[in-house]
């Protein structure tokens, strides 16, 4: 069978749509298809995200008053600190079991990422459909879809695609009932300050550019802007409330200081780092191996007026399938002067206005969203938290989380121009989709198998230790209070136990005092600088942290020396039990070794001491 029969076989529709359903269903198999078992990451997933939902959804205070208690974690947080009832994620934990909650959000933002840009594409990015179909809108949907999402942060990148088209629609007066009830229900399944809020400010400054171009105000788009800004603060009403209007409570993000400590060296090389490889806990987009190369190809491709013949097309196909099993693409990434080289030869291209120029429009408006992102790491700027404050708390790094999207329109617009330029172009599409689909299947946020950072909801939370450990114990939870030492407060929280200690984004900032009173002598021995700093200019997590732990390189047989904390700080604010994944070498006199929950199931023996105070 020939090329060009092959090419003109993967044309069809049809053949995309099916390619589309089995890489979906082969992607979601982990989830669907592994009788349960899988592995997320812990990090802002495991150790915080599922447990504060499960926590929530199980209190009965979802509707409770702002500075109501929910007494689980940290000796009590205000409701104020959890989720609002406003959002789809809390009542799939309240519906479902956890790991279903889990799995059924994942599933979700995947498909609807895929929906999304798909129906994006095909309306406002590939207009004019010649002999190639809607090819470029696939591969443009299939990459969006198969990027990892952190699934805290529910459909707010998944939703980008179909918002923009919505508010396109809006803006032309094209729009339908449907584009508005969507900009209404959109504050359900997405968060304002994951990124939305920059999206808003980003949407109203394209509005003033649009109406000095026009020389009249869009009043559709206008009140779109003004009705989605209105609905997410109605949503997050008690975040408002907290932040405006409760001088009482003092959030512990107020002492903020994380930001504005790069050098500007620094800084320039986060910048380059983003731009390769994306945000990679949050939003990695998978660009800098195959994504990036491509956009460059096409570009470059855009210079040329003319279509190249048959023999041309084949040594051009050589030439770049070379330039990617070499490790040309990963120099040209990796050299320090690739974002000034970038910018510009983008700008060049709009300059010269090339068939390109939009490509080089979306590169450039990334690397100025990635600018104004690692802006806040530089020192430099950090004058300005003196005159808003808000910035000390305010991560602006997530204005560049909008990279996945712009990617992945210059993507479909360089596809575009290869069809255009090359013969068999959709070949070299297809396996761009595969071997791009293979490097998304190994970089997704859930696996099959276990690997660094990643674990499963039993081997972490361990419930047949805990089913053990509570039957030992013979008490109400609720009355007594535990702190855990080498495992984390959110194993604890997730099988009902209460805590002294916890990982919350937005807690009274009195408490951290209150606990850092229990680890003072650690945190203020010299050796512990970077813990200290990342205690007391963060501090988002209240943990022990005399033992640093990594679940991947742990021993159930370690034997350590006595923590060093103050038994007494532990005692004054009602600590019960210490829950320890560590078997203690000294005796202390307040503690007293009453259990052991050694399972095969799980990742941890658990040591239950019990905390001898004087009451």
């Amino acid at each position: 069978m020939s090329l060009k029969i092959i090419n003109k076989i993967l044309i069809d529709s049809r053949v995309w749509w099916f390619i589309s359903f089995m890489t979906m269903l082969w992607y979601l198999s982990p989830l669907l298809f592994n009788n349960g078992v899988f592995y997320v990451p812990v990090f802002d997933n495991l150790d915080s995200t599922v447990v504060w939902y499960k926590i929530l959804a199980e209190s009965g205070m979802i509707f409770a008053d702002n500075n109501a208690i929910v007494p689980n974690m940290m000796n009590g947080l205000p409701r104020s600190s959890y989720p609002g009832e406003f959002n789809v994620i809390l009542w799939l934990y309240y519906f479902f079991d956890p790991k279903i909650a889990f799995i059924i959000n994942e599933v979700t933002i995947h498909i609807v990422a895929f929906v999304s840009m798909f129906v994006f594409l095909k309306r406002y990015v590939v207009k004019e459909r010649s002999y190639y179909q809607d090819v470029p809108v696939f591969v443009g949907a299939l990459y969006f879809a198969f990027i990892p999402y952190w699934s805290g942060a529910g459909l707010t990148i998944a939703s980008l695609p179909i918002v923009t088209y919505a508010l396109l629609n809006i803006k032309n007066e094209k729009s339908t009932k449907w584009d508005w009830i969507l900009l209404i229900v959109l504050p359900l399944y997405t968060s304002f300050i994951f990124l939305y809020m920059f999206y808003i400010i980003m949407a109203g400054i394209y509005l003033i550019w649009d109406s000095i171009q026009s020389k009249k105000i869009n009043k559709y788009l206008l009140f779109a802007l003004v009705l989605m800004g209105t609905m997410f603060l109605l949503s997050e009403y008690r975040l408002v409330q907290t932040m405006f209007f409760d001088s009482e409570f003092i959030s512990h993000r107020t002492e903020f200081n994380i930001f504005f400590q790069n050098s500007l060296l620094d800084s320039y090389r986060t910048m380059l780092l983003f731009f390769i490889d994306g945000h990679l806990s949050h939003v990695p987009g998978l660009q800098v191996n195959y994504i990036l190369p491509v956009i460059i190809i096409g570009a470059l491709l855009g210079f040329v007026k003319r279509k190249f013949s048959s023999k041309e097309s084949m040594i051009l196909w050589i030439i770049i399938i070379v330039s990617f099993v070499s490790t040309i693409w990963n120099q040209v990434f990796t050299s320090f002067y690739t974002i000034p080289i970038l910018f510009l030869a983008f700008s060049m291209m709009i300059i010269f206005n090339t068939k390109s120029k939009k490509i080089a429009l979306l590169i450039i408006l990334q690397l100025l969203l990635i600018f104004i992102a690692v802006s806040m790491g530089y020192k430099g700027f950090s004058a300005i938290t003196d005159y808003i404050p808000l910035f000390k708390s305010l991560n602006m790094t997530r204005i560049a989380f909008v990279e996945p999207f712009i990617l992945a329109m210059a993507l479909v617009m360089s596809t575009m121009i290869i069809i255009r330029k090359l013969h068999y172009s959709v070949i070299f599409l297809v396996v761009l989709i595969c071997v791009q689909f293979i490097f998304s299947i190994n970089s997704s946020f859930y696996q099959t198998e276990k690997r660094t950072g990643y674990s499963s909801f039993d081997e972490y939370y361990a419930p047949n230790a805990f089913d053990k450990i509570t039957i030992k114990l013979d008490t109400y939870k609720k009355e007594n209070k535990v702190v855990s030492y080498g495992l984390e407060p959110a194993i604890s929280l997730y099988n009902g136990f209460y805590t002294i200690d916890g990982y919350s984004v937005n807690y009274p900032l009195e408490y951290k005092y209150k606990f850092r009173k229990i680890i003072e002598e650690y945190l203020d021995d010299n050796k512990n600088q970077v813990i200290r700093k990342k205690y007391d200019n963060w501090g988002s997590k209240l943990y022990i942290f005399s033992v640093p732990r990594l679940i991947d390189f742990y021993s159930k047989d370690i034997l350590i020396e006595s923590p060093r904390i103050s038994t007494k700080a532990l005692c004054k604010i009602g600590t019960d039990y210490m829950l320890s994944a560590y078997k203690f070498k000294k005796n202390n006199k307040a503690l007293t070794l009453i259990d052991m929950s050694i399972t095969t199931d799980s990742v941890w023996n658990i040591y239950v001491y019990k905390l001898e105070c004087e009451r």
